[in-house]
């Protein structure tokens, strides 16, 4: 029996967007929906008020205080009287087909994904998944112009939690999205967990939806998304692996996650005063050094939360593991490019490639491959620093006759020559070659 627009419930999570439900509500009344739920999250604006006073038909659900993404979507799919969850975000507006087209491949895939798109059209947020092996994801083709695209889409690993739609019963009967997850991710983890069950997902380039581009995570603190999307990648790569997979990829994870907080801690372990540059750049409120600082604790406190989380998480993974009919071998073809570099750094992707071979995880990925990006980001790398190093010991030659000669007797200095001439003689020589240096490392790849 085909399925009709009246076995849909669309639902859609809303905080403190009632601007964003202005043009939400208009192009989802017109899909022919049986049911439209939208769960509030505590919002402090008029989105509830605006709700019960212009769609008297639409279904409100409300949370007390705002609890991410995952359960308000987990709350009203099980509150929700349709046999199909239309799950759409509050900063989108649904194309005229969104739910016919989506509802008619539903038919042949268990989930579906839509295509989304830029507010205007013109360009892709949406149009398929990629994950690196760590847990990272990716949308595809985000930024392109639609123009561009030739495909209609395929089979894809997860679907963009945003704009998907999934048969009620199966959506409940895998868990739903992980409330430990909050949000970022979740989406990630249900379509890597329903291919391991053996069910499939697609992308419909047909139904399509509009993006405003993430409204509500705009609001929201970056460090602590970034702490959900490290936290998030961890919990999903744990819970997800065939048992000979995670024995191996899980603690090279936590391994690599402390070496990303090293890197981004500042510390230079080449110097015997490991926290002087960082300390230096703290002292003089530079932002990009603040901003490291807090990703480097954003690592740890991910990799703390997992450890915190283990055991529940270890529960989530034996119900899925025992419902298996999918190996890794088949499922690994969907992350599209699963050795994709998330660090641009000689030493952390020099690391990495000996960890991948170390471990055995050739014969699950292409280091060969891997190794001929790495190779090639360390040659532009080397050249780099072999500029930087003359550099250097010219700007030191540079220093000692700062010293022997009063900066006044040089004729029009360039600027950055004043700058260094000028450190030298305030702070010393070793303040204006070590300012010399930042700068030049700024100049590196991957050289922060």
């Amino acid at each position: 029996m085909s399925l009709s627009a009246s076995d849909v419930t669309i639902i859609a999570v809303n905080w403190n967007g009632r601007v964003h439900l202005e043009t939400l509500l208009p192009s989802i009344l017109d899909q022919g929906a049986g049911e439209i739920i939208v769960v509030d999250n505590g919002s402090a604006d008029d989105s509830v008020r605006f709700l019960e006073e212009n769609y008297p038909s639409v279904r409100i659900l409300k949370n007390p205080v705002n609890m991410g993404f995952s359960q308000p979507n987990n709350l009203a799919a099980k509150a929700a009287k349709g046999k199909i969850l239309a799950f759409i975000n509050n900063d989108m507006k649904a194309g005229s087909e969104w739910v016919s087209n989506g509802i008619r491949k539903l038919e042949t895939y268990d989930c579906v994904s839509s295509r989304i798109l830029s507010w205007d059209g013109k360009s892709i947020d949406f149009n398929g998944s990629s994950l690196q092996y760590l847990g990272y994801a990716l949308q595809k083709n985000t930024g392109d112009l639609l123009t561009s695209i030739t495909d209609k889409g395929g089979e894809i690993l997860f679907p963009c939690g945003g704009a998907m739609f999934i048969r009620t019963e199966l959506f409940l009967e895998s868990g739903g999205f992980d409330e430990n997850f909050f949000t970022i991710y979740e989406d990630v983890d249900l379509g890597w967990r329903l291919w391991v069950t053996g069910r499939r997902i697609a992308l419909d380039g047909d139904s399509i939806v509009y993006h405003k581009g993430h409204a509500t995570f705009q609001t929201q603190d970056n460090s602590r998304m970034r702490y959900l999307m490290h936290r998030n990648a961890l919990l999903t790569i744990l819970k997800n692996y065939a048992d000979d997979t995670v024995k191996k990829v899980f603690p090279m994870a936590m391994m690599m996650a402390v070496r990303r907080a090293v890197r981004c801690s500042g510390v230079r372990k080449e110097s015997f005063y490991l926290w002087e540059e960082a300390r230096r750049g703290l002292d003089s409120g530079d932002e990009p050094t603040r901003i490291s600082n807090l990703d480097a604790l954003n690592h740890l406190v991910a990799v703390d939360d997992a450890i915190k989380m283990l055991p529940d998480i270890l529960e989530k993974r034996r119900i899925i593991q025992a419902k298996r009919k999918t190996g890794d071998d088949q499922i690994l073809s969907l992350f599209e490019d699963p050795l994709r570099i998330i660090v641009e750094d000689a030493d952390y992707t020099e690391t990495e490639a000996r960890l991948l071979e170390a471990l055995g995880l050739d014969s699950l990925f292409d280091l060969k491959a891997y190794k001929e990006k790495t190779e090639s980001f360390l040659s532009q790398v080397d050249q780099a620093k072999e500029n930087s190093r003359r550099e250097l010991l010219a700007l030191q030659w540079l220093g000692g006759y700062a010293l022997l000669h009063p900066p006044d007797r040089i004729l029009k200095p360039r600027s950055r020559l004043r700058k260094f001439l000028g450190t030298a003689r305030t702070n010393g020589l070793g303040a204006a070659i070590s300012l010399a240096w930042k700068s030049i490392k700024s100049r590196i790849p991957g050289g922060d």
